[in-house]
């Protein structure tokens, strides 16, 4: 559109017969362009005929007046005035300009690249044609040329934000996030824009790469501190990070700053959970159902609160009212495939078969559905299509793991599972708490191979007075995985790092409720054993012990998750249990009397007096309702809670009903030197 700082040429043909009518003009002028600006047509149309009927020959008049006809749908009329507008003065690019704008309004895009051509071959750096050929191209659907259009653009001016915001959005389209994080980070300086900020953000997302994320989110926040999405875009990083209690703090600040729904509310309390603040998961959960009781997202969370605190039925019956309204409400079906174990009526069944079965559906979605299919037709007691029913899924799995970067590297496991071992062949010398740690709780960690029972283990000491059950915490993990990225780095914690890392993981527990003592489930902290003994030397350490064909075909068998990587087929279970084997066997041979190890048939078959035993072990005296665990108003808030809340009995003989299929997972297990049955190590 014709500017202030483009209209003097045209100006200055102009004849006026009296001061009077100039200053109409001008005035028509400025009016018709601020109203067209505003998006006001039938006021910018008012304003350019009066300006016209004062200087029926002024071309600028005619080209605005145009523009504005083709912009309200008159097209013929428009398009006629900005020809005779370019006619009357072909030299003036802002008339070439509004020509190009009435011809894309008017859906006439190869005349409005023949124009944006006349002006390159005068101005071959102009960037605004450039751009403009870019945007034309995508209106085209010439992908390519808009990329080339704009990629010249940006060559000409390398660290504007315009050419590479249009880069990285027509990237962002395409699929290729890493081409459009390129485009973005080759401006030399940060811009204070918020759009390359947001694209910034999704590309990061869309790669996974969580620190820059938390990064860019920060800047975007620090130009809009009042924008809901730049919240929720450093939950997502902190997420990403495994920090789920900054997650859930983030997310709330942005729900604070609009008109929150039951959707926000319930993606908070699942947030809450993942941060096993169980408590304000129901709070939030609470919210969300006075807002709207019948969304399904809030029923399907209602009745996953319900599980994990026992009330079964209550579950049930959220779930059902969930799939009256959403029958393939994925969630509802795995949560009715917990509570029931696999027995479900043929309807779930169907509705889960018809979702694992959608190519269009969302990875998650399949896999979860996939899994619900393999669970019934183990119910029903047909293995052979059970255990094809797990392997579909694994193989959906396998497939959105490669879409998104992940996989199961044997190598690189086995490297880092002897940089482990390297890095802590004994206990460090004795040190008293540590000064961020006075007056926290005792933590119990209940860890081992993933299905090996210790869910069992930690509900039994979360029934005791003084002990507060927080499920699968991810902080352990999360500080040995930065203890390995310092080693990469040939550097090392020093005491007042680990003082720090110490106090941030008593920071991150939610409320205690008097308890003096708090589990923390992770399994794979079996991993970080040397570490945890650097920075809790107080902590008791539960180790649980499975079978291994039980325990590897109940992994094989659940959805764990996507940093679960090894779970994907039989023979990287076998592999990963391999290394789990002979890191235990370096902890219990160097770290003596650290552990406590638990053989998960010998406890379940001898309850009665395992667990005081357990008990003791863990430094806590006897107390009688811990042998009623199952009546506990604690959480359970792990895919067991169901089994957890049953009698106590050993969980085997699954894996003799699949044996025909273990083969891979045998000879998996006999390459890393474990009995099959017994877990025996040969070293």
């Amino acid at each position: 559109m014709c500017n202030g700082g483009s209209r003097s040429d045209a100006v200055a043909g102009r004849v006026f017969s009296a001061p009077m009518n100039r200053n109409r003009f001008e005035s028509a002028l400025k009016s018709g362009i601020a109203a067209q600006q505003a998006r006001q047509i039938p006021e910018a149309l008012a304003h350019y005929n009066e300006a016209v009927s004062i200087a029926p020959n002024d071309p600028e008049a005619l080209s605005l007046l145009g523009l504005a006809l083709t912009q309200s749908g008159r097209t013929a009329d428009g398009m006629g005035l900005l020809r005779q507008a370019v006619g009357l003065n072909p030299r003036l690019l802002a008339l070439r300009f509004n020509l190009v704008d009435g011809l894309e309004a008017a859906g006439e895009y190869g005349e409005a690249i023949g124009a944006l051509h006349v002006i390159l071959a005068d101005d071959p750096g102009n960037i605004r044609a450039w751009l403009k050929a870019g945007d034309i191209g995508i209106a085209q659907r010439d992908l390519d040329g808009a990329a080339v259009a704009w990629q010249r653009a940006h060559d000409l001016q390398p660290d504007a934000a315009g050419p590479v915001v249009r880069l990285a959005r027509l990237a962002l389209a395409r699929e290729r996030p890493a081409e459009a994080l390129r485009a973005l980070d080759s401006i030399t300086s940060v811009p204070e824009d918020v759009d390359w900020l947001v694209l910034r953000c999704q590309a990061l997302v869309a790669l996974q790469l969580w620190p820059m994320l938390e990064e860019s989110a920060l800047a975007w926040l620090d130009l809009q501190p009042g924008n809901r999405a730049g919240w929720y875009q450093l939950s997502r990083a902190a997420f990403g990070q495994g920090r789920h209690r900054a997650a859930a703090e983030a997310y709330a600040r942005g729900i604070e700053l609009g008109t929150p729904t039951a959707a926000d509310y319930t993606a908070l309390a699942g947030l809450l959970l993942h941060a096993r603040d169980v408590e304000a998961a129901g709070t939030a959960l609470a919210r969300a159902v006075v807002l709207d009781p019948r969304l399904p997202a809030v029923l399907a969370m209602q009745a996953l609160l319900h599980m994990y605190h026992g009330r079964f039925d209550a579950a049930e019956d959220s779930c059902r009212r969930c799939l009256a309204s959403e029958p393939e409400n994925v969630d509802a079906l795995t949560i009715l495939d917990q509570l029931h174990e696999g027995d479900l009526p043929e309807a779930d069944f169907t509705a889960a078969a018809r979702i694992a079965g959608q190519p269009e559906a969302a990875a998650d979605r399949r896999i979860a559905a996939a899994f619900v299919v393999a669970h019934v037709l183990d119910a029903r007691g047909d293995t052979d299509a059970a255990f094809a029913a797990s392997g579909t899924a694994h193989q959906l799995c396998l497939a959105r793991d490669r879409h998104e970067g992940r996989g199961y590297d044997r190598g690189l496991e086995e490297r880092r599972f002897a940089r482990i071992i390297e890095l802590f062949p004994a206990p460090a010398a004795p040190t008293t708490p540590r000064a961020a740690a006075q007056g926290a709780p005792r933590p119990i960690f209940v860890l081992g191979m993933p299905r090996s029972g210790t869910t069992l283990i930690e509900s039994v000491l979360a029934a005791h007075s003084r002990v507060r059950a927080f499920g699968e915490r991810n902080s352990g993990r999360r500080m040995l995985r930065t203890w390995l990225d310092l080693d990469e780095q040939g550097e090392a914690a020093d005491e007042d790092t680990l003082g720090r890392w110490a106090a941030a993981y008593f920071a991150e527990l939610p409320a205690l409720g008097g308890a003096d003592h708090v589990t923390d489930k992770q399994p794979l902290n079996f991993e970080a054993i040397g570490l945890i003994a650097r920075l809790f030397p107080d902590a008791a350490i539960v180790h649980v012990r499975r079978s291994p064909l039980e325990t590897c075909l109940s992994i094989h068998r659940q959805p764990l998750g996507k940093a679960w990587s090894f779970a994907h087929s039989l023979t990287d279970i076998g592999h990963y249990y391999g290394l789990h084997a002979r890191l235990m066997n370096h902890w219990e041979q160097h770290f003596p009397g650290l552990v406590t190890t638990v053989e998960y048939e010998a406890f379940a078959g001898n309850f009665a007096q395992a667990a005081p035993a357990l008990l003791r072990a863990c430094g806590l005296e006897w107390e009688p309702q811990c042998l009623e665990f199952q009546r506990s108003p604690q959480p359970i808030t792990t895919p067991a809670a169901v089994q957890a809340r049953g009698p106590v009995v050993p969980r085997q003989g699954r894996a003799a009903r699949y044996r025909r299929h273990l083969a891979e997972l045998v000879g998996a297990l006999e390459a890393a030197g474990v009995d099959p049955l017994t877990g025996a190590l040969a070293v």
